[in-house]
């Protein structure tokens, strides 16, 4: 038996394994709260989903096989990448439900998760008042930091929350940066385009690749830079001064250091405020300079906080030889995010229930900015009240649906075990049924669009529209005029 027929038989073994295991805890619904229904509907369609991608793969790409292949891409890694997603799906899963059941979690966990599964909705409303995504059902867990995972083949996004939000209420306003990715997935997912880039997982996005007046470092912070714009615009202020808050655990080295995705901290919640100042210039009278002066409070605060670290004055670009001055760079920075909120975000800049979370103060100043977070409570007393969206199967077991949403909007239904797009349900269709696909049609396929994970997955990154596509940008409504030279060393 050669190792590649080992490696074979084992792989199938595993994924059977996988979706017996899926397929049976999606099964034992009975009376279950509306959460774990929720999880449980996820863990059907995984089971469904995984089974189909497993069986696309080996159909295409097994002995006799009609795919075109890349032999960059080999059977072998796209099965394993497959096993450890569905694995680290059903793991996220098992824990949404976990720790909601009174026997392996505590009271405030539970009170927690339910105010956070509300937040979380809450944040995502105004997109999808909007339609710039479909209507997502939340579910919320406890893990060592915030994070979320992008579930393709049901409408659901899963957020991860801080253990100590159990006890700081404040620690839950990482939900609104975590739906931003969300909003920024939906927004910007393409099946098209530059596929091998994204396997390859270069260290530099396709987007940063591209020809564009807006330096390489600063388009591999967009997705980022869009979720702290998102969170500003759903947390308000409070948002910004958490972030403050976050950044002064870290040390001053840090400041500066670019690690290729995040924006630097230095320059981090100069985002959140450029966000706010355009929030307030649509408010109204005491409104407009409530908020205006909550802001120029959180930037001398920041600003006292940079000149006691002395932070130096350039960065080194995270792949680059040549520094940056940092004053050039917050210039270019600021600009972006004034793009990005003429640009997609448009409309929830000029919505009045942009920043309920938090709206600022009347005596704001730097002693008094931790009155925001007592605000954010206020608010997430209120969330408490109202009832939660969740997944339901309808037509028989046939078909995703989403039940007691608070509002109409465009999407979120499918069939179980597709992928959630119709493009791709297409793809994938045509395969099975014998099409000699070429290798940028499996990959997407393989791909499924945002069903990707740097914990415990593939270590794949979504394949993301170009910023400035042929014709104009949609995105970022217009290019920048300029662009700023790097300083020397």
């Amino acid at each position: 038996m050669t190792a590649q027929i080992l490696f074979s038989d084992l792989s199938a073994a595993r994924a059977d394994v996988l979706i017996a295991l899926a397929t049976d805890l999606g099964r034992r619904s009975g009376a279950a709260a509306r959460e774990q229904r929720s999880a449980k509907v996820a863990l059907r369609s995984l089971a469904a989903f995984a089974r189909l991608q497993f069986e696309f793969l080996r159909r295409g790409l097994g002995p006799g096989g009609p795919f075109v292949r890349d032999d960059r891409y080999p059977l072998e890694f796209l099965l394993e990448a497959t096993v450890r997603q569905v694995s680290f799906d059903i793991d996220v899963l098992l824990r949404a439900m976990a720790h909601r059941n009174p026997a392996s979690s505590a009271p405030v966990m539970r009170t927690t998760l339910g105010t956070a599964d509300r937040l979380a909705v809450d944040a995502l409303m105004p997109a999808v008042r909007h339609g710039l995504i479909e209507r997502t059902v939340v579910l919320t867990y406890f893990q060592k930091t915030p994070t979320i995972r992008l579930i393709p083949y049901v409408p659901l996004a899963v957020i991860g929350c801080d253990f100590s939000a159990a006890g700081e209420p404040s620690r839950l306003l990482g939900i609104a940066h975590e739906t931003g990715h969300h909003v920024y997935r939906q927004l910007t997912v393409n099946y098209r385009e530059n596929l091998d880039e994204q396997i390859e997982s270069v260290v530099t996005t396709a987007a940063a690749a591209a020809p564009s007046p807006w330096p390489r470092w600063l388009l591999a912070w967009q997705e980022e830079i869009f979720a702290d714009v998102y969170s500003a615009l759903t947390g308000g202020p409070a948002a910004a001064l958490a972030l403050q808050q976050l950044i002064l655990t870290g040390t001053r080295r840090r400041l500066t250091v670019d690690d290729g995705d995040h924006p630097l901290d230095a320059l981090r919640p100069e985002i959140l405020h450029t966000a706010l100042r355009a929030v307030a210039a649509r408010r109204q009278g005491d409104d407009r300079a409530c908020l205006e002066m909550t802001v120029s409070a959180l930037e001398a605060e920041w600003q006292a906080y940079l000149a006691d670290r002395a932070v130096p004055g350039e960065f080194l670009p995270a792949g680059e030889e040549e520094a940056v001055a940092l004053a050039d760079a917050r210039s270019l920075l600021r600009r972006f995010v004034q793009e990005l909120l003429a640009g997609a975000l448009a409309p929830l800049v000029a919505d009045t229930e942009s920043g309920k979370w938090s709206q600022g103060l009347r005596d704001a100043a730097p002693a008094t900015l931790p009155k925001l977070f007592d605000q954010f409570a206020g608010y997430c007393a209120t969330v408490e009240k109202v009832g939660l969206p969740s997944l339901a199967l309808a037509d028989r077991g046939r078909r995703v649906a989403i039940e007691a949403y608070p509002m109409e909007g465009p999407g979120g239904e499918r069939k179980v075990g597709e992928i959630g797009d119709p493009y791709l349900d297409e793809l994938r269709a045509t395969g099975l049924q014998g099409a000699a696909l070429q290798p940028d049609a499996w990959k997407a396929v393989f791909l499924a669009g945002d069903w990707v994970t740097e914990e415990g997955g593939s270590g794949i990154n979504p394949v993301t529209r170009q910023p400035y596509p042929q014709g104009g940008g949609w995105l970022l409504p217009a290019q920048p005029p300029y662009r700023l030279a790097p300083s020397s060393r």
